[in-house]
């Protein structure tokens, strides 16, 4: 046998060892709170996880159907590491669910990410990563919630990222409305959600016990309002008409930053400065917009899409560069900390995205470490020292918002051991 026969052979037990360990450990790093869309590891950027051809979309595909999802992130070591993925089913609260690896995985447990590609004519080099589930070595068996989670075993800490993603069953369908909340209170500013469920081709014994709801505003997990339980049953048609319960904020269109090129000026962009290490785009300076009636503004929600206009294959000739916010603000937000939030942050606050304020000229400031593309954002404030937060302060809600709702609909019948998914649906204020 030659050596490299024998080097593979090596390489090949040593993955088999790692996976066997992960593999045991897996349910106490969720326990852990792993359970959500993080990024572990600084040097790992641009995450994305979409159904294929639809880079916006909420991350869902049926069960046992043709679509995949898209798989994408970038390392800025720039080198090439032997990442590791696997899945883990959730019940509907996001708990890892009672069934073994073999009952909701056809192919191994855990998979080398073999596809990768180095940047080309970047300042700033990296290396992307990209996979797509399901493959001919892994394909989800049972609907549910699922955890994407990637792993480098050359580490102490291994566990690199984790993603969430929906697999459901289109067994039923569901027709629903945006209206004005009853509440007084909130008829200028907020959303209410009601729709009805069709059992017609899926009939089920106990829907009132069996049957539980998800609304996610814009396809995000924050704030989503889970465990809602149908209101009534006539016949076939199963509805969640409560009135004044299922209200959301109605928020306003986000904010664009087009990062596809630094030949030339896009729009809202101030000025491009370019240095030997990277490229500095400053973007217009922003107002406070609570207070502005509205008007419609085409988005993302909240989602953003790699891209420039100089290169072909964005995803490995589309060149990180530093954008520069400011938001006006004659005083600090008394207690609260302000944040830039997107589908960049996963529409969560972090650390990296907080802005300072310049008290000489009631600017808060940011520099940002972006992929050239077409971003969404918006800013959200915080309580110190907590991790709530709300978009109130300078964006304002209107209930004329332009927002899509996905219903997730999770089924466990009497002694079932998970939470399956059996319908999935949206519903929007959009213009068709």
């Amino acid at each position: 046998m030659d050596i490299q026969k024998m080097n593979a052979i090596l390489c090949k037990i040593v993955a088999c060892l790692f996976l066997c360990g992960m593999s045991v450990t897996l349910s106490g790093q969720i326990e852990m709170g792993h359970n959500k869309d993080e990024v572990f590891k600084d040097y790992i950027k641009t995450v994305q996880l979409y159904p294929s051809n639809d880079p916006v979309s909420f991350p869902a595909i049926p069960l046992d159907g043709n679509r995949q999802l898209v798989f994408r992130f970038d390392d800025l070591e720039a080198d090439v590491k032997r990442y590791f993925y696997t899945i883990v089913h959730c019940d509907a609260d996001w708990k890892p669910s009672s069934l073994s690896k073999s009952e909701y995985i056809d192919g191994f447990d855990m998979q080398e990410i073999y596809d990768y590609e180095f940047s080309r004519g970047t300042i700033v080099d990296y290396t992307h990563y990209y996979l797509r589930i399901p493959n001919r070595n892994f394909r989800p068996m049972v609907s549910g919630n699922y955890l994407l989670q990637i792993f480098d075993p050359e580490l102490d800490d291994p566990l690199v990222l984790t993603r969430r993603f929906v697999v459901y069953e289109p067994l039923l369908s569901l027709l629903g409305e945006i209206v004005r909340p009853v509440n007084l209170a909130h008829s200028r500013t907020h959303q209410e959600i009601k729709f009805t469920v069709s059992q017609k081709n899926y009939p089920l014994s106990n829907p009132r016990d069996e049957l539980r709801a998800c609304i996610l505003q814009n396809g995000w997990w924050e704030g989503a309002q889970c465990q809602i339980s149908p209101r009534y049953v006539s016949g076939d048609n199963i509805s969640f008409d409560y009135r004044g319960r299922l209200v959301f904020p109605g928020g306003r269109g986000f904010r664009p930053m087009d990062l596809r090129t630094t030949r030339f000026r896009a729009e809202r962009v101030h000025s491009i400065e370019h240095y030997h290490d990277g490229v500095e785009i400053v973007m217009r300076t922003d107002d406070n917009r609570s207070r502005r009636s509205y008007s419609t503004i085409h988005d993302f929600n909240g989602r953003y899409v790699i891209e420039n206009r100089d290169y072909s294959e964005p995803h490995i000739t589309s060149d990180y560069v530093f954008p520069f916010l400011t938001l006006r603000s004659s005083l600090p937000v008394y207690d609260h900390d302000v944040y830039v939030i997107g589908g960049f942050s996963d529409m969560d606050i972090r650390d990296r995205y907080r802005m300072n304020f310049d008290d000489d000229e009631g600017l808060y400031y940011l520099e940002l470490k972006l992929k050239q593309g077409y971003y969404d954002y918006a800013y959200a404030t915080s309580p110190q020292g907590t991790d709530a937060f709300d978009l109130e302060e300078f964006e304002g809600n209107l209930f004329e918002t332009i927002n899509d709702y996905y219903i997730l609909l999770y089924y466990r019948a009497f002694g079932g051991r998970y939470d399956r998914v059996i319908g999935m649906g949206r519903v929007t204020n959009r213009q068709r």
